[in-house]
């Protein structure tokens, strides 16, 4: 199998890289604008992927593409320009899959499509760990960026058949991060999240473990939620969560563990999170 990786100089996707070429089974092109380090990919290429002629090239001949590409928060660009550069990828690359038949597609979504801090004050949330029935309700244009992704994903699936996986992924943190960006969150509302979070290489194996079960997942737009198997704070998360959020005190009131399920990400790809902040602390 060849696997196409998007974005793969980023901070997941270098470590989708690792675990693919770990993993040893599949032949792995890197396509993004910058080349990734040497040796984690059998072919890397540079790619503009609102190109589609870029991305037509880049992934043709691929039996499966892990599409990771896209402006990462509004921190650093535009709104209005995240929304573009992200929707347009998408669009670039469920097209150029369904154009030459590659059948399988996993699509990096973000948690921030639930809206989780809104949902949390307004009812939206009725139990703990919140999973995939929460309803979406983007904030900001990269949040509405994602879930565009994903209705690309699902039309590709209705109408062209196309066996996909949207990764509804938490805050994601690298492997060398944890002293800066993973640091635990008690001290801060990080109700967006609920005090959730993600090792990159954790979502890397979510990554691989999807395209191994598109086939038998089949045609669809199958939701993941990907997230740690811990919460992203020293003390107990449904004291922080009483703290920050008391709308959710009879819930959260004696919780402790992961707010974020990833329950069925575990029954169904199989996924066990590997990677704790609490092995950094």
């Amino acid at each position: 199998m060849i696997i196409a990786v998007t974005g793969a100089s980023g901070r997941i996707g270098r470590a989708t890289l690792a675990e693919l070429k770990a993993d040893g089974v599949a032949e792995v092109w890197a396509l993004d604008r910058s080349l990734p380090p040497s040796g984690l990919a059998d072919r890397s290429l540079v790619c503009d992927l609102s190109n589609s002629g870029d991305v037509y090239g880049g992934i043709a001949g691929a039996d499966a593409v892990i599409h990771l590409g896209a402006h990462a928060s509004t921190a650093h660009h535009p709104g209005e320009q995240v929304y573009a550069n992200n929707g347009s990828a998408t669009a670039n690359v469920v097209a150029a899959c369904i154009a030459l038949r590659i059948p399988r597609v996993v699509y990096a979504s973000s948690i921030t499509v639930y809206g989780l801090d809104w949902q949390a004050r307004h009812g939206g949330i009725t139990r703990l760990p919140t999973d995939e029935m929460v309803g979406t309700r983007p904030d900001d244009l990269y949040a509405l960026s994602k879930l565009a992704g994903e209705q690309v994903m699902t039309l590709g699936a209705n109408e062209h058949g196309i066996h996909g996986a949207s990764l509804r992924i938490a805050m994601v943190v690298g492997e060398d991060e944890y002293a800066t960006r993973g640091r635990p969150r008690d001290d801060r509302d990080a109700s967006g999240g609920l005090w959730s979070y993600v090792d990159a290489r954790d979502v890397a194996q979510v990554a691989r473990l999807a395209v191994i079960h598109l086939d038998a997942l089949g045609v669809g737009n199958h939701i993941f939620n990907v997230g740690a198997a811990d919460s992203h704070t020293r003390s107990p998360v449904g004291e922080v969560i009483e703290r920050w959020v008391p709308e959710l005190s009879p819930l959260a009131r004696g919780f402790d563990g992961a707010p974020y399920s990833i329950a069925k990400a575990r029954s169904i790809l199989g996924y066990a999170p590997r990677h704790s902040w609490r092995d950094h602390a």
